[in-house]
């Protein structure tokens, strides 16, 4: 399955969740006896927030001057391209940190922790050249013509050098430190040392792709890369709060070869051209993988040592956060497009995004908004294509 045909799918569900939504106010508005009560700013919030997100800034561009007023001159664009990319990737990675923070409701992490294992994973990913020239120095590289030699060099190659680099200042702050004494510390730092990760390569692909490319990297290649992380640093909450009967060796093992398959599979799709009909398995991945950041992230909320019945999760506050947040880094890639080209270039970028993502970014608030913390409650991780459309939270 292509990418596009992939995208034309999920946009088709995506409209019809929304007409089953709209069937779901008509039918509740009729239900209400006293008809004042339905418009109450609660139900649509999420509604307006994304109208006010999308609406402000194009009605900026399209009919104001302050495009034409601001519009970015060649030479600056040349001499701060690569300041821009640096920004921009600090943005993603802040937005996405500050959403995972908001989930340690029980026992809050020290800031310096925080910082240390984002500086240390970006210190390690600029290091990455040396362990991939070793394994290239073995023999496991990439090929254009050879479909198996890829998919190896994707999981042995890049999902073997990457999760280890991610899993390194993770192991530093465990071994060293204290900071990782609760359950969901371990999914938190996991996350934040990937967001370190995705911060450098991300620097370097908007640098030399451009800002256009930004939805890609904050949905898809940020999102991955914590995904990707937390699934070793399950396997280590298992093992340290005895949730599982197999041999704490054996669990590990088994879990740091899940996350390197994890990485090489969702990037061989993208990578090979000889697989190119078959890319769009790499979203329908991602969308599995967010499935099971979720209810991993869930249950290590729900084991928490430090759990206190008087401290809970605001759901309705993650939705308006994650709206706002995800929302508006694309909307700040369209404002630097009408900038940098034209408001003509700007609203075709837009058209596109949200044909592209639109269905991965409302996948992303709905599924990562419904959390149901309940004291010691660890349920099953079932992941089949049924979770590719976000489910209601259980009442």
């Amino acid at each position: 399955m292509s990418q596009d045909l992939t995208y034309l799918g999920l946009n088709i569900i995506g409209f019809i969740l929304i007409i089953k939504w709209f069937k779901e106010q008509i039918r509740d508005y009729k239900s209400i006896e006293s008809k004042q009560d339905f418009f109450v700013f609660k139900r649509f919030q999420s509604v307006f927030y994304v109208l006010m997100i999308l609406t402000i800034p194009l009605l900026l561009i399209n009919y104001t001057d302050i495009e034409v007023a601001n519009h970015l001159p060649i030479d600056s664009l040349k001499k701060n391209h690569h300041f821009y990319a640096i920004i921009t990737s600090l943005f993603i990675s802040l937005v996405w940190l500050r959403y995972i923070l908001k989930l340690d409701i029980f026992d809050k992490e020290k800031k310096r922790y925080l910082i240390l294992i984002f500086i240390l994973s970006t210190s390690f990913t600029l290091l990455a050249r040396f362990p991939y020239s070793f394994i290239h120095n073995m023999g496991i590289t990439d090929s254009t013509t050879n479909t198996l030699q890829s998919f190896i060099y994707s999981i042995f190659g890049i999902g073997l050098v990457e999760e280890t680099i991610k899993f390194i200042p993770f192991l530093i702050l465990l071994r060293f430190t204290g900071a990782i004494d609760e359950p969901y510390d371990y999914i938190l730092y996991a996350s934040v040392s990937a967001l370190g990760f995705a911060f450098v390569e991300n620097s370097i692909y908007l640098n030399n792709y451009g800002l256009h490319i930004i939805g890609g990297r904050a949905l898809y290649a940020t999102v991955a890369h914590m995904v990707f992380s937390s699934t070793l640093a399950y396997g280590l909450f298992l093992i340290k709060f005895k949730h599982t009967k197999i041999h704490p060796v054996l669990t590990f093992i088994a879990f740091y070869l899940l996350a390197i398959f994890f990485h090489g599979f969702y990037d061989f799709w993208i990578m090979n051209k000889s697989v190119s009909a078959f890319s769009g398995l790499t979203t329908l991945f991602l969308l599995l993988g967010v499935h099971l950041w979720f209810k991993m992230s869930n249950n290590t909320i729900n084991a928490s040592n430090y759990y206190s019945k008087e401290k809970t999760l605001n759901n309705d506050g993650l939705k308006k956060y994650l709206t706002f947040g995800l929302l508006s880094i694309l909307m700040f890639s369209y404002l630097y497009i009408a900038f940098k080209n034209n408001s003509k270039e700007a609203n075709s970028f837009l058209l596109e995004s949200v044909f592209v993502y639109g269905y991965l970014i409302f996948y992303l608030i709905a599924t990562l908004t419904r959390y149901d913390i309940v004291q010691g409650v660890l349920l099953p991780i079932h992941i089949n294509l049924k979770n590719i459309i976000p489910q209601k939270k259980k009442k």
